[in-house]
């Protein structure tokens, strides 16, 4: 029988990873001329194009206005983007797709030195590479697409440091600083959870102190530092104290982030975030890791004062299951919060998805197997179900069911026995996310008109600087972005009719449920005609109906473009 080893994919077949991986960054990679969509990505995207037009890069302005949400790196990568590229969509996703690119890179140094095996490493990568969640931070940009790489490189860092040389220790901290100024203390947090919980479990305190603890902790907290500055000057103290505490820890314990609490939306939320290998690894839980748990547990109290497990590695564990149970007690409950542990689910994933392409035979392995296929099966049914049930396509489907044949034909054919299982699971998952990169989010977006809207209106009206809004939700900064000028959602009617005076025409976007009050609203000296009219849906939360051809229509309202004028003699 023709089998892989357990620890490379074969001399004669070393460009199969190579090509599993091609396959696994198609649909990413896809993503490139999509349209940002709101509420967040449009909301960086504008944030970027207003700090590249104002030139000020210390002080950030959302809509024209201060903002403090979030910190700034993620703000310079986007908008040192725009000044190379334009302000563009290609522009936007470019260093959201880098630091994804970089991120692989990461998994596998962590893989590789955690596990000692080479083939692993590659699995891990390929498993997080078509994981829907990383999918999902790559097709909607959020900051979490921008932390999670930094935090993974974290790790990366601390396993060369440890296992290579204590230099790369000092890339750690730095690491750990950038991610500071990404997204909060969060990735300091993490690897203080996945390492320090390790260190400390173990009580391996002489690799604690060989880690370049200082001036280690100078380059983690100098970025930090540093954009504390212009916080300060622009908010005075409240500017850091939001930023190292209220946007972060504060998420646990403010009262503005208190909502309904669920100790399972964690959990359920790393489900389908994993989904590509959530099946097998459920199963190796509790085939394997449970019964562990409950033969070493009547153990597990003399074994940590013993320090029974000294020489073991828990780093991915602590930075998967301890987290998920911590993260499980926040009061404000978000989806994305489960990313920056997916690369830990990946890593330890790898190790039971390299023993199913081994010649193991037992019970656990021979589920896993099963798990794999129905996971495989049910990602390349939906490939073929999507245009039966929810999108209109043409011959362009055909043409990329024939690629994906191809190429999977092409895999089978040059795969070893062994590694079949894990070649039909990339292959049908990434013919599945290639479908939504073609056509599922591009019929979403087209529903969000803001594109196409702010195109007419920059010809219509080259000289404003504003766009005026009726009944369309301030928080939608596509129509500013893609109308490269600042949005303004009318409440006051003198505000209006300022800008009438000042022009006697204006370009103004109504939205379909608002539209029969504009006229009240304007106290009857307006004058409307309506240019335009566009179907609209709330594109960021969509509904699963919504991807029912048959009830589509039924869930969207409309948006108009219309002209404007005072009536004669107002």
């Amino acid at each position: 029988m023709n089998t892989t080893s357990a620890d490379d994919f074969g001399s004669s077949r070393r460009f199969l990873p190579w090509l599993l991986l091609a396959l696994a960054t198609l649909p990413l990679l896809l993503t490139f001329p999509l349209d940002v969509i709101d509420i967040d990505s449009s909301q960086y995207a504008e944030i970027a194009r207003e700090m590249t037009n104002s030139g000020d890069w210390l002080f950030i302005r959302d809509n024209g206005r201060r903002y403090l949400d979030k910190p700034i790196l993620t703000f310079w990568a986007v908008s040192s983007s725009f000044v190379l590229f334009g302000q563009n969509n290609f522009a936007f996703r470019l260093p959201a797709i880098l630091l994804t690119l970089a991120s692989f890179w990461g998994i596998f140094t962590i893989t590789r030195l955690y596990s000692g095996r080479i083939k692993q490493a590659w699995l891990s990568v390929l498993l997080y590479a078509l994981s829907p969640g990383l999918y999902a931070m790559v097709v909607d940009p959020k900051i979490d697409v921008y932390v999670t790489p930094f935090i993974i490189l974290v790790f990366a860092f601390y396993y060369l440091g440890k296992k290579k040389h204590p230099f790369y220790y000092y890339a750690m901290y730095a690491a750990m600083g950038l991610g500071f100024v990404t997204k909060g203390p969060i990735a300091v947090v993490i690897p203080g959870i996945g390492i320090g919980g390790d260190i400390l479990f173990r009580r391996d305190w002489k690799l604690l102190f060989s880690m370049k603890l200082f001036p280690g902790i100078l380059v983690a907290i100098l970025p930090p530092v540093l954009w504390s500055i212009p916080l300060y000057l622009e908010f005075n103290t409240y500017g850091p104290y939001f930023f190292l505490w209220i946007q972060s820890f504060g998420r646990f314990y403010v009262k503005m982030y208190d909502q309904k609490f669920n100790p399972g939306f964690f959990y359920a939320n790393f489900a389908w975030s994993f989904g590509v290998f959530i099946l097998p690894f459920l199963a190796y839980i509790l085939g394997r890791a449970i019964p562990y748990l409950k033969e070493k547990g009547r153990s597990l109290v003399p074994g940590i004062r013993e320090n029974r497990w000294s020489n073991s590695d828990f780093v991915p564990a602590f930075w998967l299951f301890v987290f998920l149970f911590l993260i499980s007690f926040s009061k404000y409950q978000l989806p994305q919060y489960i990313y920056w542990c997916l690369p830990a689910g990946s890593v330890l994933g790898s190790g039971f998805l390299l023993q199913l392409l081994s010649d193991e035979k037992s019970r656990l392995v021979s589920w896993g197997r099963s798990l794999v296929w129905v996971t495989s099966f049910g990602f390349l049914g939906a490939g073929f179900l999507l245009p039966i049930l929810s999108l209109e396509v043409g011959f362009g489907y055909a043409l990329w069911v024939a690629f994906f044949l191809f190429v999977g034909f092409a895999v089978w054919k040059f795969a070893t026995e062994g590694d079949r299982l894990v070649a039909i699971l990339i292959t049908s998952t990434s013919f599945f996310f290639t479908l939504v990169s073609v056509y599922a989010y591009p019929l979403l977006v087209s529903y969000q008109p803001s594109k196409v809207i702010g195109e007419i209106i920059q010809e219509a009206e080259p000289k404003q600087d504003k766009l005026l809004l009726f009944g369309v939700p301030a928080s939608k900064r596509s129509y500013a972005f893609y109308s490269k000028r600042f949005a303004r959602t009318l409440f006051d009617p003198d505000v209006l009719f300022e800008a009438l005076r000042k022009d006697p025409e204006r370009l103004i976007v109504i939205s379909e449920k608002f539209l029969p009050t504009f006229s009240e609203f304007a106290q009857e000296k307006v004058d409307v005609d309506i240019l335009a009219e566009f179907p609209s849906y709330k594109v960021a939360t969509p509904e699963r109906k919504f991807f029912l051809k048959s009830v589509r229509d039924s869930l969207t309202t409309k948006v108009y473009l219309a002209r404007i004028r005072m009536k004669k003699g107002e």
